[in-house]
């Protein structure tokens, strides 16, 4: 597994989306590095880190990310990134000192006991446009990340420049990283976590209901969160310096 190291201080780690890969956090992590070590991960056929069969099982990517990064760090995950890091931390609560999960939720899909999500058929849609065209299914996804951002137009030449910066990642990886999103229901394991978990959710994020944080307080009551104006599901990229304060300042909190 590729994972980058730069920076200075405390270890971060850092577990990019569905599709993307390390590169994504550019912008983010040149700022980030002044003041952590970062770790950027580049899941299993994402970016440059190979892809071997069932790579992306969580009973097979947890083992090989706890051998790969410290003992101890701060994690953050983005959108799928955030669903291994609830996972990870579950795991090996030891290992992680605070956790951030930026536009990420315990669970993707709507079910009787989660109605914060999105409808399966969506998920659906995308797995059979992917079977036939594969560039213009990460472009269609793109496009649904930036929707109603007010940089809607700059996330997506970020997003499609990033992602055009790597390889493709491997089909079969992003069939995986589907499979996950939609099978994985993380909300007990988030209820179980005793270590400050920081949630950052844009309010037009249109993968995630600014509703899904009602939720998941009911689940941790001493959840953090912070709502960014007028971003969508990259906030990162959408709002760097409102999305950086709250990572920083989440961190620094004593």
């Amino acid at each position: 597994m590729y994972i980058k190291v730069i920076g200075q201080g405390p270890d971060l780690v850092m577990l990019h989306g569905w599709s993307m890969h390390s590169a994504v956090w550019h912008d983010m992590a040149e700022v980030l590095a002044e003041n952590f070590t970062l770790h950027l991960v580049d899941l299993p056929g994402h970016g440059l880190s190979d892809w071997q069969e069932n790579a992306l099982d969580l009973d097979v990517l947890l083992p090989h990310l706890a051998v790969e990064i410290p003992r101890q760090a701060y994690w953050l995950g983005w959108s799928l990134g955030g669903l291994i890091s609830i996972a990870f931390t579950d795991k090996f609560p030891e290992r992680v000192t605070k956790l951030i999960l930026v536009a990420a939720t315990p669970c993707f899909v709507k079910n009787v006991d989660w109605p914060y999500a999105m409808e399966p058929e969506i998920f659906d849609t995308f797995a059979d446009s992917l079977k036939d065209n594969q560039a213009e299914t990460l472009q269609k996804f793109l496009i649904l990340q930036a929707r109603g951002s007010t940089q809607s137009r700059h996330t997506i030449r970020q997003l499609a420049e990033k992602l055009a910066s790597e390889q493709a990642p491997v089909k079969a990886a992003l069939t995986a990283g589907l499979h996950l999103l939609v099978t994985t229901d993380m909300t007990r394991q988030l209820a179980k976590l005793t270590c400050p978990v920081k949630m950052i959710l844009g309010d037009c994020d249109s993968l995630i209901p600014a509703t899904m944080l009602m939720g998941a307080k009911q689940l941790q009551p001493n959840l953090d969160t912070s709502v960014l104006t007028g971003a969508g599901h990259a906030p990162f990229i959408s709002q760097p310096k409102q999305c950086q304060q709250a990572i920083e300042s989440f961190i620094n909190e004593q």
